[in-house]
C-alpha cells in the first residue's frame, strides 16, 4: 500500500543530501520520490497535485 509520507520522505532525503553537497545521492532519493508519486498518482489521478508539478518542475514526469 502506498502511503503519501514516503514520498515526501525520499524528496526530503534528497533534499538533506544536497545540503550535505552530495548530489549524486540526492538524485537517487529524488528518482526514488519520482517513482513512488508517479505510482500513487497512476492509482489516483485527481489526488497529489504538489507531487504532479513536482514531477513537471523536475522533468521526471513522463
Amino acid at each position: 500500500m502506498l502511503h503519501s509520507s514516503e514520498g515526501t520522505t525520499y524528496s526530503d532525503r534528497g533534499e538533506q543530501a544536497i545540503l550535505q553537497g552530495d548530489s549524486e545521492i540526492a538524485e537517487a532519493w529524488f528518482d526514488q520520490a519520482a517513482e513512488y508519486w508517479k505510482q500513487a498518482i497512476a492509482l489516483s489521478p485527481g489526488n497529489y497535485i504538489e507531487a504532479h508539478n513536482w514531477l513537471k518542475i523536475t522533468r521526471r514526469f513522463e
